[in-house]
């Protein structure tokens, strides 16, 4: 039994170009050779050949000249009509780029009126801590002068402030003192 050989689908594609006698000589060469040895190819090749005798004996017709008018002028206005078109669209386009530039410019807007609100008005307790830094940081220096130096003579440590409220070393109109 001999092999089948089968066709690939380039040289199936071309059989139809080769029985019109429309490929260049190297592939027709090619073709040829395929056909002398693939009984698969002869087949399909007389199929083909079939098929367009039956083409031909079916009757043709004349699409009349109303018909050829009717598709003319409707072409004509699909064309006229698609030349609108994109222009239609590119403004629709546009329109809806500009509103959504505006959507975002509020948005980035209403966003940073926020930021800047909280920012400003909302008390913030870490920014308490930051103006009294330097009091934070000396409070041990601080808490050791209100301890007595000398057990014996014990004073109330409340006279050293008294007697810093007395000199009028910290006014009751510093920004950061007690009212």
């Amino acid at each position: 039994m001999a092999k089948l050989i089968r066709l690939s689908q380039v040289q199936r594609d071309n059989l139809v170009a080769y029985l019109d006698g429309e490929l260049d000589e190297t592939v027709t060469q090619e073709i040829e050779q395929v056909l002398a040895v693939s009984e698969v190819a002869r087949h399909e090749v007389d199929m083909l050949s079939r098929s367009w005798d039956m083409l031909n004996a079916l009757p043709t017709y004349r699409a009349s000249n109303e018909f050829t008018e009717r598709t003319v002028t409707s072409m004509r206005a699909a064309e006229q009509k698609g030349s609108r078109i994109p222009t239609e669209l590119l403004q629709r386009q546009a329109r809806r780029g500009v509103v959504l530039a505006v959507w975002a410019a509020i948005l980035i807007l209403c966003g940073y009126v926020g930021f800047a609100a909280t920012n400003r008005w909302v008390p913030n307790d870490s920014e308490a801590l930051l103006e009294d830094y330097d009091v934070i940081n000396n409070l041990d220096k601080y808490s050791d002068s209100l301890t007595p130096a000398d057990p014996a003579n014990p004073q109330r440590p409340t006279e050293f402030l008294e007697l810093l409220k007395s000199k009028r070393t910290f006014s009751e109109h510093d920004d950061h003192g007690s009212k």
